[in-house]
């Protein structure tokens, strides 16, 4: 089995950030994830893809059955800052 045969395509993305958001809950989650960036047809779109490891898709599929992460998780999850007052 090839190093790409471990991996499977969960969701893709029209936009980085999110397909980040996303590999950045699955990995908080203990599901090992990344995203890659595949071109379109006419090369000018793109679609960001996040990848799972095969061994844990169906784990993955569970962490995303769960609620949603809160607007202050998905911000943590982007800047590494837990929400609160900001230090000026």
């Amino acid at each position: 089995m090839s190093a790409s045969d471990e991996w499977e395509m969960f969701r893709s993305y029209a936009d980085q950030g999110s397909a980040e958001v996303m590999c950045s809950w699955l990995l908080r989650e203990d599901v090992p994830a990344k995203v890659e960036t595949r071109s379109l047809e006419n090369g000018r779109e793109g679609q960001y893809c996040v990848f799972v490891h095969r061994s844990l898709v169906h784990r993955a599929r569970w962490v995303v059955a769960q609620l949603p992460p809160s607007d202050e998780e998905l911000e943590f999850l982007a800047t590494g800052q837990l929400p609160g007052p900001k230090a000026s």
